[in-house]
Parts: structure tokens; sequence; C-alpha cells
């Protein structure tokens, strides 16, 4: 392993407490999560810890610049109980892609691969069984360089943590087309999962909620014509 981790179990599992017949999308975390540093191009601190709060600078360069980017991704277990993902290589292609639109480092696939499988593993009684439901899997990084003037930062912080879910929807999805607002536009940041991307479209997930549906269509920017992304 050319990335060695150091690995602190949890003393105290929550796994007692899940209701793996009722679950929430989003509200329940696993026992562990992974965190990774990168300094100047170089990532170090490699480490599978207890899931728990972040100690960050009040002046870290995401939290005024919004370079944050993430991933989604699912793991199952197969007939035999060994914990499976789906392509997780495509899912660091792009990761990495966003990552180099947002101006960040680029995380190794080796990295990127020892460490979802040494957390998922280590976690692996957290993957639900039960039909539709899946151990939601979240990689994201951040920016952590104390400073707030506007430059490209060379520090920054790999988490993946990861959260037992059932069905994002539980019934059927109404949704509603925006000809106003845009999700994305060319020369722009809509092809990446960059958190800014989702936070511009909470005024309008909210007009949407208020008008009795649960999402947006997103159209182009341009005519309003071609349907985008839902």
């Amino acid at each position: 392993m050319k990335y060695p981790f150091h690995i602190e179990r949890t003393e105290t599992s929550r796994l007692g407490t899940v209701n793996f017949k009722d679950l929430a999308f989003g509200k329940l975390y696993g026992d562990h999560m992974f965190v990774a540093e990168c300094k100047k191009g170089r990532w170090t601190d490699c480490k599978i810890t207890p899931y728990g709060n972040l100690y960050f600078s009040p002046a870290s360069s995401a939290l005024h610049y919004g370079q944050i980017i993430f991933e989604g991704m699912k793991a199952y277990k197969d007939p035999d109980g060994n914990p499976q993902l789906f392509r997780p290589e495509q899912n660091h292609k792009r990761f990495n892609a966003s990552a180099a639109r947002m101006g960040m480092s680029e995380i190794p696939q080796e990295l990127w691969l020892d460490a979802l499988h040494e957390l998922i593993s280590l976690d692996q009684e957290w993957i639900p069984e039960e039909e539709g439901c899946s151990l939601y899997v979240r990689p994201f990084m951040f920016a952590t360089d104390r400073f707030i003037g506007i430059r490209p930062t060379e520090f920054f912080k790999f988490i993946i943590i990861t959260s037992p879910a059932g069905f994002y929807y539980a019934k059927p999805v109404k949704v509603i087309a925006s000809d106003h607002y845009v999700r994305a536009f060319q020369g722009g940041v809509g092809f990446d999962k960059a958190a800014g991307n989702y936070g511009a479209t909470m005024l309008p997930l909210k007009e949407a909620q208020q008008q009795g549906f649960d999402q947006v269509l997103w159209t182009d920017a341009f005519e309003h014509k071609y349907v985008q992304e839902c």
C-alpha cells in the first residue's frame, strides 16, 4: 500500500441503534471516516478515525470562496455478503475532473481506491441488505488554506463518510421545469460536482416545494427549451 493508513477504531459502535427497516436518506452515519491532507501537492496523514466533528480555521478558504467538491456512490453486499462498489474508478475520474476545474489538487487513484476499500471493509456491517437500500458513500474535499485573500490554495482535506440509506424519495416525484433559474451554462462549472452548484439551487427548490413540487427540472441557459438535468 503506497499510502499507509493509521486506523483508530471506535470504542463504542452505534450500529445497534440503527433500524435498518426504516432508513431515511442522509440522516445516519457510519462508525468511521477516512481523512487525508494535501500539503503543496503531497497527500499525507492518511487515517481512518471514529466519525466525528472536524476542526478547522474560520479563515479556511473553502468557507469564503467555495473550493469544495464531492462525489456520491453506493456500496452493496454480494450474495456471499462481501462489500461491493459500482465502478469506483469512474467516480474517481469525475472527482478529479471537478478538482481540476476548481483549481484543486487531484487524488491519486491508488489512494482513492485504498481509502474506499479500507473504510467500507471496516464498516461493512453498516451496509443494509434490505431491498432498495445501500450504504451511501460521500467522498469530499475542501480547501484549508488559512488565508482570506483570493488566490489558488495548496492545502486541502480529503474525507470519506458513509451513511446507510433507503430510497431518496419514498413516493413518485413531482417536478417543475425551470424557465428562469439556471443550473449550468457554457464556460461555467455546472459539469462539476462543486458545492456551490448545489447552493445555487436551494432558492429554486424552496420555491418549487412551496408550489407543491419535489424537485426542479433544469433547462438550458439560453432558450429554456432543452432538458439539462433533473
